[in-house]
């Protein structure tokens, strides 16, 4: 993958960037939108994302995976938390740090890193996919209402050079990024092996209440599947489902 970088002072959001471009026919596979500064950076839903203006890595990439049918878009989610854990894990270690489902980076119980994943679809085949992401790397202090940040610095005591991280990630990227051309499955193995609470009992609270069970697995669609105490097999899309400690 060819990776052509856009730099920019501040951006309301580089995914709001990119969608422009992938509307207006000027993006390609590869380019990488990254600002210093997002007024109005998103994650999940309707959340914003903090970012004091040089402290982190706020930046977008821009793919083309023709290849994908749209049923089987998760694993784009998997390969792009598999490459963030990997380069955070290289620093911090892999002890504390895993992928809270469907995409959070978090060491102990602290959110480091957000995902947001925004897919052009015609036909059968993606056509483009936008990836935000935004990863808490120099900020020492946090100012808004999301539960729980924490960075990078809080845990390793030094500050990151930004650049390096940013090619560590793009490297990791098109390294999982082919292997979804070749080998799909062989993500979510992994993926697995990262997500917090992966078969363990724990409790949740669903629309119906509170109940007791263990993660085991996630589906083709996303979805995450849970057993219960009497064996039962609940399934759950996106902000359906409450962790609770």
């Amino acid at each position: 993958m060819q990776i052509v970088y856009h730099k920019y002072g501040q951006l309301n959001s580089t995914n709001e960037k990119a969608l422009q471009m992938v509307a207006s026919g000027k993006a390609g596979e590869g380019m990488v939108l990254i600002a210093d500064q997002q007024t109005q950076g998103r994650g999940a839903g309707q959340n914003l994302w903090e970012s004091e203006p040089g402290k982190n890595l706020t930046f977008s990439i821009i793919l083309e995976p023709v290849f994908m049918n749209p049923s089987r878009q998760f694993a784009l989610t998997e390969m792009v938390s598999l490459a963030l854990f990997d380069v955070v894990e290289k620093r911090l270690g892999c002890e504390n740090l895993y992928v809270k489902w469907p995409n959070d980076l978090y060491y102990l119980d602290k959110k480091m890193a957000g995902i947001l994943i925004q897919n052009r679809i015609k036909g059968d085949q993606l056509d483009f996919t936008v990836i935000g992401v935004g990863l808490n790397v120099n900020q020492k202090e946090f100012y808004s209402d999301a539960p729980n940040p924490g960075s990078m610095i809080h845990f390793s005591g030094k500050e990151e050079s930004l650049p390096t991280l940013l090619e560590e990630i793009l490297n990791g990227l098109d390294f999982y990024y082919e292997k979804l051309k070749t080998d799909i499955h062989s993500l979510k193995t992994i993926y697995l092996q990262r997500l917090y609470r992966i078969g363990e009992w724990a409790e949740y609270e669903d629309a119906a209440g509170r109940f007791t069970a263990k993660i085991t697995g996630v589906d083709s669609f996303g979805r995450l599947l849970l057993t219960d105490r009497q064996g039962d097999l609940r399934v759950y899309g996106f902000k359906e489902i409450e962790y609770l400690t």
